[in-house]
């Protein structure tokens, strides 16, 4: 029999640790001592599982008998080839035929996902997630990358964290330089890539670029608005297997979308480009973030995005501009406000309602390990990812462009992420640095992150505004609502 990782399959290590995961079902898993090692057997190249074994027993030894070994490893094969981690067959055609590519026609076709329990035979329960982060903490990682290849943009969007005015004057990374650094987020062991901008169809090579990100077997995701998208660029994106294009819908209203991003028939290029997407079976997800102008049309939106069978999730809080100036704040909606959306949203999402009601009350969970939970990190910036923008500045993630950690030009991108102070900083940051949060009734309804703090209050990442908590709460106060009915 032939065993392969499946072509939507990623796999890295972390020392002594296998990670999996399936950008198509956006499923994962981590391993240690023997799943590992039966983990770092396994690649995209057809292999005899009789070789594999041969090569496994020169690692076990007389610990255990080849007819046990044989037993484990084909059950290890059998399980992650049920959740399509992997394929197998005997001819390399037979695995290629078994092999899925991502389709709407799919009875589940899955754009995002927030549950990150593993799904296994054996009942497990770490969290994968919880797990990554806790251990990039003690070592940080470079998993994750958010690359602004260009810090053009054709729109000007009322909201934006990004001032508007730096688009004014933006400039492209050079493709060589792209490609230096995608070299040095591949040798630190690096797994996924966002591409993004500015408008990231802005950039010349953003095919090329893609492209090569494919060939270092990286997992690849794109925001853009879609509007510069050319028809002959579509095919190319199919043939890279993207796990991902984002872009923003802000209403069904023409008129009121292109109000939030200040170029008339931009809604109707981004709608059409969205379509022509979704008939090539990329998959697409499709962010709503809502502001005074359109908070009333996000289940059109929503009920828009479903009848493409695609994704769509919104932000109802807003971020302050990167630089600290709050002024596109004035368009945030009022908690009045906040909470028809919220209703609408669990009206309406299933997906967000189901992960929504898992949440389990939070005397339970501080109860059963407050030591743990305190000691965790806050979020992934600085720990597993980061954020790299056209002029090589390097930041925690892409919207904390005040902190500074070092430029890509000056220094190594591994000089960086080891050595500069600033990530250090944040490393040290732990949910026990909010003391008033670790005890809150309304903490796992609460979107509270450090960037957002430090941008709202300018540049004080444990200063909490007040407006976080109370959605917090309102939150809270309608899911109960929902559990009583």
């Amino acid at each position: 029999m032939l065993v392969r990782q499946s072509k939507n399959t990623f796999i890295r290590f972390m020392d002594d640790f296998g990670y999996i995961t399936n950008q198509m079902t956006r499923y994962d898993r981590t391993y240690n001592e023997t799943g590992a090692d039966f983990l770092r057997e396994i690649s995209r190249i057809p292999q005899n599982v009789e070789d594999i074994v041969a090569r496994l027993r020169n690692v076990y030894n007389d610990s255990v008998s080849t007819k046990e070994l044989k037993a484990d490893f084909l059950d290890f094969v059998k399980d992650l080839t049920e959740h399509l981690f992997l394929v197998t067959g005997e001819t390399p055609e037979e695995l290629d035929e078994k092999d899925l590519d991502f389709s709407y026609s799919m009875e589940n076709p899955k754009t995002l996902v927030d549950d990150f329990y593993q799904e296994t035979r054996q009942k497990v329960d770490e969290c994968t997630q919880d797990f990554m982060l806790e251990n990039t903490q003690r070592k940080p990682r470079l998993n994750a990358l958010q690359f602004e290849l260009t810090s053009r943009c054709n729109e000007r969007c009322i909201h934006c964290y990004i001032p508007n005015g730096k688009k004014n004057t933006g400039k492209d990374m050079p493709t060589e330089k792209v490609f230096s650094l995608i070299d040095e987020f591949a040798e630190m062991g690096g797994l996924h890539v966002t591409l993004s901008g500015g408008e990231v169809f802005l950039h010349k090579d953003i095919i090329p670029i893609m492209q090569y990100c494919r060939k270092k077997d990286m997992q690849i995701s794109i925001l853009s608005n879609l509007i510069a998208l050319r028809d002959e660029q579509i095919p190319y994106i199919k043939e890279a297997n993207v796990s991902l294009v984002q872009t923003s819908l802000y209403s069904m209203d023409a008129e009121i979308h292109d109000t939030i991003t200040t170029v008339k028939g931009s809604q109707v290029k981004t709608k059409a480009a969205v379509e022509k997407l979704v008939a090539a079976d990329i998959p697409v997800q499709i962010s709503c973030p809502l502001m005074k102008a359109n908070y009333e049309g996000y289940a059109d939106v929503l009920q828009y995005a479903q009848s493409l069978r695609c994704k769509a999730q919104t932000d109802y809080i807003m971020m302050a501009q990167s630089d600290c100036d709050t002024q596109n704040l004035a368009n945030r909606i009022s908690l009045e406000e906040t909470e028809k959306v919220i209703r609408d949203i669990i009206k309406w999402d299933k997906d967000y309602k189901e992960n929504t009601l898992k949440q389990r009350p939070i005397s339970e969970e501080i109860a059963f390990d407050p030591k743990r939970f305190a000691q965790q990190p806050v979020c992934g910036a600085g720990i597993n990812d980061c954020c790299i923008t056209e002029n090589g500045d390097v930041y925690p993630c892409a919207g904390w462009q005040a902190m500074v950690c070092g430029n890509v030009y000056q220094q190594s991108l591994k000089d960086i992420w080891h050595n500069s102070l600033q990530f250090k900083q944040i490393r040290n940051v732990t949910q026990g640095d909010f003391p008033e949060c670790l005890k809150c009734e309304a903490r796992n309804y609460c979107a509270m992150c450090l960037v957002r703090n430090y941008n709202e209050s300018g540049g004080d990442m444990f200063k909490i505004n007040k407006h976080f908590c109370d959605v917090a709460f309102l939150n809270k106060k309608i899911v109960e609502e929902y559990y009583k009915k």
